[in-house]
């Protein structure tokens, strides 16, 4: 086999498994939005990067705090993101509110000392911010979390400093954090693979002998390749997990690309015609062409973009076939 055969081959799967990647993960992300998944997920690990059981929990006091709460869709929802200035910000205000104080002060009637007029609230707060987490921070019991605190507290010298230390604090976290969540979220991604494959026919070994016996589509594919390659060169695929609407909109264009593009999917009547050769070997080849295919699109959408654009700078790199 011709070396720029093999890569137009690459090229076409390349171009096959982004597709179906790509609907994969606008599935997923709709998945995730009906039931809170990466909500719940960040809310757990908020609670474990604020864990102090010997004071009080941060992580929900956070949650509750009124520039958090405000992320919430309603009042059984997670925020599916909370910015790091906005975390910095809760955070230091949640530890200086403990040395605050508030009292309620009776104001008598000056005429008869026994008629109550008015009931007045009187807080003794510290108005410098930095100097307020200090006091709170003073009034903590110690512990693990304090001690983590103080010695940001003691390495700045005043509350912009303060902040950018937490903020990057927050965010070395939040790296480690979608390391944990791409690898809890595997297994979905497989699931829905799967899924997604049965439900289309999506069948890997059927595409390579089509691509392999017929130049014209291999080629009509390469050139769809190359025009995709192009329209995402800045940003291969950028998924909204907030907007449902835009999502399955999205879903839907990426279902019309794969339809204009005939890849050879779909319970047609050549499939169905053939259902009785398909007892024996025959089965276990489709069953293993839908495993490789459900295993190959749950490496993601930005992964199949570079192994097709990679394809596609080596093919141009070459001499172009007569």
């Amino acid at each position: 086999m011709q070396v720029s055969k093999i890569l137009e081959i690459l090229i076409a799967l390349g171009l096959f498994y982004f597709l179906f990647s790509t609907l994969v993960s606008l599935l997923f992300e709709w998945y995730s939005f009906k039931t809170q998944k990466r909500g719940r997920f960040l809310y757990e690990t908020i609670l474990k990067l604020l864990n102090d059981p010997v004071n009080k929990s941060y992580g929900a006091s956070l949650y509750s705090h009124f520039s958090i709460d405000q992320l919430k869709k309603n009042r059984d929802s997670y925020p599916q993101y909370i910015s790091s200035d906005m975390f910095a910000d809760a955070l230091i205000d949640i530890i200086g509110s403990q040395s605050e104080t508030t009292k309620f002060e009776n104001i008598f009637d000056p005429k008869g000392s026994t008629n109550l007029v008015d009931v007045k609230l009187v807080e003794e707060r510290i108005e410098d911010p930095y100097k307020r987490f200090k006091k709170g921070l003073d009034q903590m019991n110690y512990s693990p979390l304090k001690s983590y605190l103080r010695a940001f507290y003691e390495k700045t010298e005043d509350y912009p400093e303060l902040k950018t230390k937490i903020t990057k604090w927050f965010d070395d976290y939040m790296e480690r954090v979608s390391g944990w969540y791409k690898t809890k979220t595997k297994r979905s991604l497989l699931i829905i693979s799967l899924l997604v494959c049965l439900a289309l026919n999506v069948d890997s070994i059927t595409l390579i002998k089509k691509l392999n016996s017929d130049d014209k589509y291999r080629k009509d594919l390469v050139l769809i390749a190359e025009k995709k390659s192009l329209e995402n060169k800045i940003n291969a695929q950028k998924i909204d997990s907030v907007d449902i609407a835009k999502n399955i909109e999205s879903i839907k264009s990426v279902i019309t690309e794969i339809e204009d593009s005939s890849l050879p999917i779909g319970y047609n009547s050549d499939f169905l015609k053939s259902k009785e050769e398909k007892i024996g070997p025959m089965l276990l080849w489709w069953i293993c062409g839908i495993i490789i295919s459900a295993f190959a699109l749950s490496f993601g959408a930005p992964f199949w973009f570079e192994v097709m654009v990679k394809a596609i700078n080596i093919r141009r790199a070459g001499i172009k076939p007569s």
